[in-house]
């Protein structure tokens, strides 16, 4: 079984990208905290969404949001500006429901599209992402003993 369960806040604006072939792609980071010795730390997870819920994520959800994505992990191929090749991951939010307050969800339902993969065959997809999330190389996190400490700058 591949599946992921997140709950967090968005930390920014979903980003909306449209893919040569017309189909919607969102990318969003979630992030969340986690207790370390009885301190909390913030771990952000950046997720992409695909067609129906990348279009209910646009349309319903901002910065700061309360959300609630189930996800699949997938491998994936990066490149580095310079043409190197790395192995990563992608999370793909495959549903997900409103969270938070009951004043901030009036007149809202739980978002949910058919738990099927984009449209568009496999290795015409990656083509696109490498493009949309093409990576800086030398991008260095602000890291303070192995943890990010802020999300300013960074690239997802």
């Amino acid at each position: 079984m591949n599946k992921c369960l997140f709950f967090g806040r968005l930390t920014k604006d979903p980003e909306v990208f449209t893919t040569q072939s017309g189909n919607k792609l969102v990318r969003i980071t979630i992030a969340m905290d986690r207790k370390v010795k009885d301190e909390k730390r913030a771990q952000f997870i950046p997720c992409i969404a695909f067609n129906k819920n990348a279009e209910l994520l646009e349309q319903y959800y901002q910065k700061g949001r309360e959300i609630l994505v189930e996800a699949r992990v997938e491998n994936a191929t990066g490149k580095t500006k310079d043409g190197v090749e790395y192995p990563t991951f992608r999370f793909v939010v495959e549903r997900f429901w409103f969270a938070g307050a009951k004043k901030e969800q009036q007149h809202e339902q739980t978002a949910e599209a058919p738990a099927t993969g984009p449209e568009i065959p496999e290795d015409e997809l990656e083509k696109e992402l490498e493009e949309i999330f093409e990576e800086d190389p030398t991008f260095v996190p602000p890291v303070e003993n192995g943890v990010i400490t802020s999300e300013n700058g960074l690239p997802f």
